[in-house]
């Protein structure tokens, strides 16, 4: 009889626990036709305007999420790199800028572009920043404390092997490092 009560009680007890874990909730659904608002709360957000159509990231092939990156206080340098690798889409996007000031507006360092599809160019070898170019990332909220940026940003990207120029424009990003 004791037995049959342990076993509901050691039930009970996990469910309480089950409950009580935060839930994070990612979407990593693209947003088809917009891009998600800008906000600054740490929800995970990475979009922008590639040649005019809607890029999104989506899937999870960096490490279990489809966006990585921080904030790094010591060398005052910020990086994103955002995937889609969802439906038809193996791409990726990257963006990083020394913040030597907290919020503001900075020149990008670097940013490049990987379309694993293609047979022009190679993750050795992808699109880089055209010099010269309106290359910024506007950083928006900065929390050390909670590990959150936030902010925009627009780039030129070009491929000497490809011959072509793409133009991303309306970046946002909201990311929680921490989490």
């Amino acid at each position: 009889m004791k037995h049959k009560y342990t076993h509901w009680i050691s039930l009970f007890i996990f469910m309480l626990l089950l409950s009580a874990c935060k839930k994070i909730k990612i979407d990593l659904t693209p947003y088809p036709d917009e891009l998600p608002p800008i906000t600054t709360e740490g929800k995970g957000t990475f979009a922008c305007l590639l040649n005019g159509e809607v890029w999104s990231r989506c899937g999870g092939n960096l490490e279990r999420s489809s966006l990585i990156g921080e904030y790094h206080d010591f060398y005052k340098i910020f990086q994103l790199l955002a995937g889609r690798d969802c439906d038809e889409f193996d791409d990726s996007i990257s963006i990083t800028a020394y913040v030597t000031d907290g919020e503001g507006k900075y020149d990008l360092h670097r940013a490049d572009y990987n379309d694993f599809n293609s047979d022009c160019h190679s993750a050795w070898n992808p699109y880089e920043l055209l010099e010269g170019a309106e290359n910024w990332v506007e950083i928006l909220h900065l929390d050390l404390n909670e590990a959150i940026v936030s902010g925009t940003f627009q780039c030129t990207l070009v491929h000497p092997d490809c011959g072509d120029t793409l133009y991303i424009t309306e970046g946002r990003f909201d990311y929680d490092w921490a989490n």
